[in-house]
């Protein structure tokens, strides 16, 4: 699949072909903010301003998608490098994101109820090369995978497989809206949630 960077978050959601390939993704983009920002917001704007709540980083670690620019290919886990910032360079742009279809995926987040930006959401994506699992709005350096999860979603494709795997709340962000411990909940309910509805 390939997105032009200047999709807005509208047109990602009401894509029948991306509902087709990914569904997960399109629903996604239909949660993202409200219809303003859905009309005027865009995939690569959210993705080159990579906001540790922002949801798309998610999808694009877990799809293992590759950023395009104007000048190079970057693998979406090389391209985002902490809170709001990315391994662009002066003068680079995001041009288009390309991935694989995945066999199985699905995106769940626990949005703040005022800005809808999530506390903690969770992509979990099934393709042949394996499981990942991508974690926005929860990690103090901004989008992360989870590799346990992933081992454990690789022989057992299953909401129970994740039962017994605790997360830690040391790398997690502490704020007003919620702290690091019950961030670290919330990505294991939403892993559930996600590996259930994929």
């Amino acid at each position: 699949m390939r997105i032009g960077a200047a999709t807005t978050h509208a047109d990602v959601a009401s894509s029948s072909d991306l509902a087709s390939a990914c569904g997960a993704l399109a629903d996604l983009a239909s949660h993202i903010g409200d219809p303003h920002v859905r009309n005027r917001g865009t995939i690569g704007g959210s993705i080159a301003n990579n906001d540790p709540a922002a949801d798309y980083p998610a999808a694009m670690v877990a799809l293992n998608a590759n950023i395009i620019t104007n000048s190079r290919t970057i693998a979406a886990d090389d391209f985002f490098a902490g809170l709001f910032e990315t391994a662009l360079e002066d003068n680079e742009i995001i041009t288009a994101i390309e991935f694989e279809a995945p066999a199985k995926a699905a995106y769940q987040k626990f949005p703040n109820p005022a800005s809808r930006y999530a506390m903690a959401g969770v992509f979990v994506a099934q393709s042949g090369d394996g499981v990942r699992v991508g974690v926005t709005g929860a990690g103090s350096d901004g989008v992360f995978r989870h590799g346990e999860m992933e081992a454990a979603l690789s022989t057992n494709w299953s909401a129970d497989a994740i039962d017994g795997i605790a997360v830690d709340a040391n790398d997690l962000l502490s704020d007003i809206h919620g702290d690091a411990e019950y961030r670290a909940n919330l990505v294991k309910v939403m892993a559930k949630r996600a590996v259930a509805a994929a």
